[in-house]
């Protein structure tokens, strides 16, 4: 029994089947629809050469649509690695200095927003410069006061000074640290354990504070 005959591809010899645009599914080629040729009894007939192209075709158009997978793949994954927020750019003015950098601790910025400083020996106070009291010495700022007057003073509750004996226009104070320092009545100084607060002993003896962001917004330039 023989089967009936099967256009094939003229280009590719696979069976006949075209897309809308009329190319051959497998190879792509505008196809010329042709039928094979019947084998010849006893030998080996042209349908031997359209199978092997058929096959051959077949494998080209696998490749072809692995190697456009593979490519849509690489650029997704390049694209997505690549995606993400732009550089940063600088947006300070060229010429002006951060007045903290980044990172710094508080006290830190505190010595770099009211210095330079300059160490006190003996009983020296500087008044009525900005104090600073760390680790048994004492330094005075050269650019900043904070007036005894200003509106923001209230009695310290924060036990950043644990004792204090004024005599005159001085007191001898201990900080929590347990550390003794002189100060004069009515000036501003800050303990370097808590940076973020100004203190003062006031004429009766009593410490008063207010936060250093006060204190910035008040402070006055020393000699003014």
């Amino acid at each position: 029994m023989s089967s009936g005959a099967v256009d094939v591809c003229g280009n590719c010899g696979a069976p006949l089947d075209l897309d809308d645009d009329g190319r051959c599914r497998w190879c792509r080629a505008k196809a010329r629809a042709t039928r094979p040729q019947a084998r010849r009894a006893g030998g080996r007939g042209p349908g031997l050469r359209q199978r092997l192209n058929w096959r051959l075709g077949a494998i080209a158009a696998v490749a072809v649509a692995l190697a456009a997978g593979l490519g849509v793949g690489l650029s997704s994954a390049i694209g997505s690695h690549q995606s993400g927020p732009p550089a940063a750019t600088g947006t300070t003015h060229p010429g002006v200095v951060e007045s903290v950098p980044p990172g710094s601790t508080d006290l830190q910025a505190l010595r770099q927003d009211f210095g330079p400083w300059r160490q006190l020996a003996g009983q020296l106070t500087g008044s009525p410069a900005l104090l600073l009291l760390q680790s048994g010495s004492v330094f005075a700022s050269e650019r900043w006061t904070i007036p005894s007057t200003a509106r923001w003073w209230t009695t310290d509750l924060g036990g950043n000074v644990t004792s204090v004996q004024a005599t005159g226009r001085r007191a001898a104070i201990t900080d929590a640290d347990g550390l003794g320092y002189t100060v004069a009545v009515d000036q501003a100084f800050i303990v370097s354990s808590n940076p973020d607060a100004v203190l003062l002993i006031s004429p009766d003896g009593t410490v008063m504070s207010m936060s250093l962001a006060q204190a910035t917004a008040v402070r006055q330039p020393v000699g003014k």
